[in-house]
């Protein structure tokens, strides 16, 4: 049934199809609706019904995805949930979470499903450029519901400012504010969206977007750290943002190794050489010099990635926090086999997705399993190797088996010493296993 109740649509599902909206997933697919929905606008407003007419969620709907609905709220008061009060409160509560789990520079804001939004990925950055700081948001609206209810963007961003100010969880007014809108993003095809350039709607005259500095909060210590990117072209929204956690665990263990290595030279300033393999602006290796350089060590960090501008924002961070840097730049998977074997203390294997789709799923696992095998053999013994996989198509059980062949292949012993995953800006729901993708292991190598 379909029908319209104060403006807006009401969709039933077939009966049996509300087993999982009644636990809190947030999805629908086209085929547990009771009658077809097509001819709806994408993004309209959808109260859902189970087949005898019981309330469910109320979200929004497209007729032309196979994720016919989304759920923004599971309860029956929530009257206007595509409405800007309603994801103002949202985002404020999702900002209130970063701020109880530590974050004091840059994360991501909202993170879609996962944060009760779906279809909004919204990443804060705090930044500042000759001597003036300020806060960007960039968004992607990877929805057409989504796309609809924030079709009036730099509207729904003022008053996000303005509400943020108001309650002490931002320190910046409108005027120290910029908005970009990253629907560069080829997943919005799925949802009917035109794939768009990157778009300022709010700019800040004396800040340059394409080459700025953002504060993260430093991995090894209480402090910040400055890492240069790019926010209007970078890739995903400038910055990924999403190993904040790993990075944290992984350089304080090393960062305990690097003190057993000094004592075991008698205090001898050690050059620690470090590989970041498909490093981008190079937060991994950042991150860890600061870490090595806070024991007076030398350290030398090798950058390697395809893109020549990631490799200057890299080149570019990592010098600033004190290494000496050697810039390698290659299509990773095929240039590795030209670097010489066991030369690096700590290796960093943290690719792009190489699983876009499940037909992805046999040729995305060998690379992964190429690309770690030729970590393991760089890697010195008594070192170190961090392998990372953001595919979300590619099971845990299956990373590891593709670790597990690339270590046999070397005919290396290898110890599993770290387990990593989301950090707090990229939170997981239990009802929701769609929304878990990033995994981590460092290895100890003997």
């Amino acid at each position: 049934m379909i029908d319209k109740m104060d403006k807006m649509t009401v969709w039933r599902l077939r009966q049996g199809a509300d087993k999982r909206i009644r636990s809190g997933h947030p999805w629908i697919f086209s085929n547990e609706l009771l009658v077809s929905p097509k001819g709806l606008n994408p993004g309209a407003a959808i109260e859902l019904q189970d087949v005898r007419g019981q309330f469910l969620a109320r979200g929004y709907g497209n007729p032309h995805s196979l994720i016919a609905f989304r759920a923004l709220t599971f309860n029956s008061q929530d009257l206007a949930p595509t409405g800007f009060d309603f994801l103002h409160e949202k985002v404020l509560s999702s900002w209130r979470v970063r701020k109880a789990a530590g974050f004091r520079g840059s994360f991501r804001l909202a993170f879609g499903e996962s944060d009760y939004i779906p279809g909004l990925v919204l990443d804060y950055y705090l930044v500042e450029q000759k001597g003036q700081r300020a806060q960007v948001f960039v968004a992607q609206l990877v929805t057409a519901g989504m796309n609809e209810a924030l079709k009036e963007a730099e509207a729904f961003f003022k008053g996000l400012t303005e509400k943020a100010l108001a309650s002490g969880l931002s320190d910046f007014g409108w005027d120290q504010t910029a908005v970009v809108l990253r629907n560069d993003v080829g997943v919005r095809k799925l949802e009917g969206l035109t794939v768009d350039k990157p778009n300022v709607i709010k700019d800040l005259e004396a800040l340059n977007l394409e080459h700025i500095e953002i504060f993260l909060n430093a991995a090894s210590d209480a402090g910040t750290i400055k890492m240069s990117c790019d926010l209007k072209g970078g890739q995903k929204t400038g910055f990924f943002l999403d190993q904040t956690h790993n990075i944290f665990l992984a350089a304080n263990l090393f960062k305990n190794w690097a003190q057993e290595q000094k004592k075991n030279t008698k205090n001898e300033i050690k050059k620690i050489r470090v590989l970041d393999l498909c490093c981008y602006v190079g937060h991994w290796s950042t991150q860890v010099t600061r870490a090595l350089k806070a024991l007076n060590l030398e350290v030398e960090v090798h950058l390697l990635d395809v893109s020549k501008s990631a490799l200057a924002f890299a080149k570019e961070n990592a010098e600033r926090e004190g290494a000496s840097v050697v810039v390698h730049e290659m299509d990773v998977l095929e240039g590795l086999a030209n670097l010489p074997s066991q030369h690096y203390d700590i290796v960093i294997a943290d690719p792009p997705a190489f699983i876009k789709a499940k037909k992805d799923i046999p040729t995305g696992k060998a690379a992964y399993i190429k690309m770690n095998t030729h970590a393991f053999r760089l890697a010195k013994k008594n070192g170190f190797v961090a392998s990372c996989s953001c595919s979300g198509l590619l099971e845990e059980e299956e990373f590891r088996d593709a670790i597990r062949k690339a270590s046999l292949r070397n005919y290396t012993e290898v110890r599993s010493v770290l387990r990593g995953g989301h950090a707090a800006d990229h939170p997981t729901l239990m009802q929701f296993p769609e929304g878990f993708y990033l995994k981590m292991y460092v290895h100890y190598i003997n």
